[in-house]
């Protein structure tokens, strides 16, 4: 496959992403437009999760019906749908509109991410497959890294809704090159609930999918609790503004860059397991650091980011080892691709929903939160190597 047309479909990936994280740095200016609290704020980052979730069980059996490019794009236009319904609630200043655009959107462009793995699953053999799962990141670096700074800077210049504008044009180019590609032969599959309860129960049962699921969860945590916190946490203990708050972001996109290049390099040199360790290591090193500048009241901005940016560098390596694992661990590749992606987005809904509700501080919101699904992990992933052993 020409790299163009790689590059491409990693792309799609990260429109749930894109989406999710554009409109963060104006959730300041969000919550001040629409009058809301704290707590119902977060439902901006929490109801796109929610509708992303719930997404994950949607495209595997569309993809085992009708084919999985019939499926993405099937996606990508509902996407669209929700782009215009986000469009809409600034005009008419309903709160619930946007909320409603954000689930949609997300219901969508969850398509991205389920489809995008059952194509590289159909389309290239083990070793290349884990390859492109480990460039996965650098879409995900891309699409987040400059969806932050970009919405950051429309946020500061132009008008938070403006986001959904861009997503619009987004959206539409990202659906027409679907006809790029070529569909690989596939046995199509009834849409019997009774068969669809059965692949997800067989999955389910599959525990080793269910541990890397939940490790690939822990990115997501990362990703989408320091999505829904940073920026508040930018403009109440950092000072910054949104585009200030954009550019520092860059030092994410940098290490999730660094992290991803370097993923195909070590899954290529090293044991995939062996990987997977040491980044769980490193990461519960740069969460010691957070709870170190938290416990001695640190507003440096350099602290934070520098201790992100390390934290997202070592969880690029944890997608593609985990994400690999997981969605071959059964031997219905779209069952088991939908419930890994499932469960990872299930992990991120809980996760910000809880940050956001904890009354305290929200970086102090945003270090428990982590910390418990980070211990939750560790803990699973040790009884889980006992019992193989």
């Amino acid at each position: 496959m020409h790299p163009i047309k790689k590059t491409i479909l990693l792309s799609y990936i990260s429109i749930a992403s894109l989406s999710a994280a554009i409109i963060t740095p104006g959730l300041p200016d969000i919550q001040a437009y629409f009058h809301i609290t704290h707590g119902a704020l977060a439902w901006v980052v929490t109801i796109f999760l929610v509708g992303y979730m719930l997404g994950q069980l949607i495209y595997g059996p569309l993809a085992n019906r009708f084919g999985k490019l019939i499926a993405l794009r099937a996606g990508l236009s509902l996407n669209l749908v929700g782009i215009v319904i986000c469009l809409l609630a600034a005009p008419l200043h309903s709160f619930h509109l946007l909320l409603l655009g954000r689930f949609v959107t997300a219901l969508g462009a969850a398509a991205g991410l389920s489809c995008t793995f059952m194509l590289i699953n159909s389309l290239f053999d083990q070793h290349q497959a884990k390859l492109m799962m480990s460039f996965a990141v650098v879409s995900f670096t891309l699409g987040i890294g400059l969806s932050v700074l970009v919405g950051g800077l429309i946020t500061e210049y132009l008008f938070w809704s403006d986001c959904f504008g861009l997503l619009m044009i987004h959206g539409i180019l990202a659906l027409l090159s679907t006809w790029l590609f070529q569909e690989a032969p596939f046995v199509k599959k009834s849409l019997h609930i009774r068969q669809l309860w059965q692949g997800y129960t067989h999955a389910l049962k599959t525990r080793s999918l269910l541990v890397f699921s939940c490790i690939v969860g822990l990115v997501s945590v990362i990703s989408y609790t320091f999505s829904a916190g940073a920026p508040l946490i930018a403009d109440t203990l950092l000072k910054l503004s949104p585009a200030a708050y954009g550019y520092w972001n860059i030092c994410n996109m940098i290490g999730m860059l660094a992290g991803g290049l370097s993923a195909a390099w070590i899954l290529k040199h090293q044991e995939i397991l062996h990987v997977l360790y040491l980044s769980l290591v490193c990461i519960a090193l740069s969460l010691l650091s957070l709870i170190l500048m938290a416990l001695t009241h640190s507003h440096s901005t350099l602290w934070f980011f520098i201790t992100i940016a390390v934290m997202y560098f070592f969880a690029s390596w944890v997608f593609p080892s985990a994400s690999f694992l997981a969605s071959h661990a059964a031997e219905d590749r779209a069952s088991a691709s939908s419930m890994m992606s499932f469960i990872n987005m299930a992990a991120a809904v809980v996760s910000v929903w809880v940050m956001g509700y904890l009354p305290i501080p929200v970086l102090d919101a945003f270090i428990i939160t982590l910390g418990v699904y980070f211990l939750i992990v560790v803990i699973y992933l040790y009884k889980y190597k006992l019992s193989t052993q």
